[in-house]
């Protein structure tokens, strides 16, 4: 029991580290492409964090199972490298016992990923698809960068500012373009800012100090207007869902699905939780190494299969959502080509000759 939770706690104590560093890299790649669609007018600032939470969340079902397959390699080639291993053997603790361990804190840590996978997962998705809606809907010049033309209201609406002072609300070199019953109107001003009627519960944009052109140059009934105020009403679009990818269709949708894609999905959900069982098992036999080896001896071996396993499923993900094989054999057949290296290794490291010669056709019958 001491052995087991002494293995349990360094394990767990590795799975925080390494996922603390798996989660800053991919939270540093995604902030930098939410800074770069803030930048171009397309995503204000305020969303980024829930945007953030929720692609973070949806995406930890792919780096658990890493994060937990590194920390078992590395506390056992550490066990390995100090010759804590061989102190256990020669107090009776074999490997069997460790492999039983690790393989239930596996199983439990299997939980988790899940209900990640099948449930919370697809949840962050749709609600992020919610949010992305909700903002192309809105009308809010205060999120619009200086000196960038943005379009609005689906195109109806091209507005571009020069600068904006520090309050971030008083906007200077205004340029509003705008069609409406077919008519263009372009509007210039020197200054801008948005206002709230609370009476109506309506947004202006009001323009000071500026010109309007209404109709096309050359017409009879070409305009030219010169105004010291001028107020826009910015219409709220109604929300209209955007089409939403196959990640954010709940799970009980996809059980349902006759669908090749969504059959690929589903069994895609089902394979991040077997994926963390079956890697946890394949680092027992693989962290096995020589004392001046070192404790990330294997480490590069290890990166190198988890990226084959995946690639392989992504590629069975595709063949069954393209038909070209079916649902029957789906990404199955990539967990039971992994288990079986795991069999072998793990006779191997374990040191049954019966059991090889069995399989191998040469031994007694039984």
């Amino acid at each position: 029991m001491i052995i087991s939770r002494y293995l349990l706690r360094e394990i767990l104590l590795a799975l925080f580290a390494v996922s603390g560093v798996l989660y800053v890299i991919y939270v540093s790649n995604r902030l930098i492409r939410f800074f770069s669609d803030s930048e171009s007018g397309g995503l204000p600032t305020a969303v980024i964090p829930q945007l953030l939470a929720l692609k973070s969340l949806s995406n930890l079902m792919m780096l658990l199972p890493l994060a937990f397959f590194i920390a078992v390699l590395i506390v056992l080639g550490r066990l390995y490298k100090d010759n804590e291993m061989m102190a256990l053997a020669a107090c009776g603790v074999g490997v069997g016992r460790l492999r039983r361990t690790i393989l239930w804190l596996a199983f439990g840590f299997a939980g988790v990923v899940a209900a990640l996978s099948l449930y919370a997962g697809p949840l962050a998705e749709e609600l992020s698809y919610r949010i992305q809606d909700q903002v192309k809907a809105e009308m809010d010049v205060t999120n619009i960068a200086a000196g960038r033309f943005r379009e609005l209201h689906s195109g109806h609406m091209i507005f571009y500012v020069e600068s904006m002072d520090k309050d971030g609300r008083t906007m200077q070199n205004v340029f509003v373009q705008t069609r409406r019953k077919g008519i263009l109107n372009v509007i210039t001003a020197a200054r801008g800012r948005q206002q709230f009627d609370p009476q109506s519960g309506d947004t202006y944009l009001i323009l000071e100090d500026g010109y309007r052109y209404e109709g096309q140059p050359g017409d009879p009934q070409y305009k030219i207007i010169h105004f010291a105020t001028h107020g826009i009403l910015l219409e709220e679009q109604q929300i209209t869902p955007t089409a939403r990818s196959m990640v954010a269709s709940s799970t009980p949708a996809l059980w349902r699905s006759a669908g090749n894609y969504e059959k690929a999905e589903l069994q895609w959900r089902i394979a991040m939780p077997l994926a963390t069982f079956l890697l946890a098992a394949l680092a027992v036999p693989l962290s096995r190494s020589g004392p001046r080896q070192g404790r990330f001896a294997k480490l590069f071996s290890a990166v190198v299969i988890y990226a084959i396993y995946m690639n392989f499923l992504a590629v069975a993900r595709s063949w069954v959502g393209q038909g070209v094989i079916s649902a029957g054999w789906g990404l199955w057949w990539v967990h039971g080509a992994l288990l079986a290296v795991i069999v072998v290794l793990m006779v191997r490291q374990s040191g049954t000759p019966w059991l090889m010669l069995r399989l191998s056709g040469k031994g007694p019958s039984l």
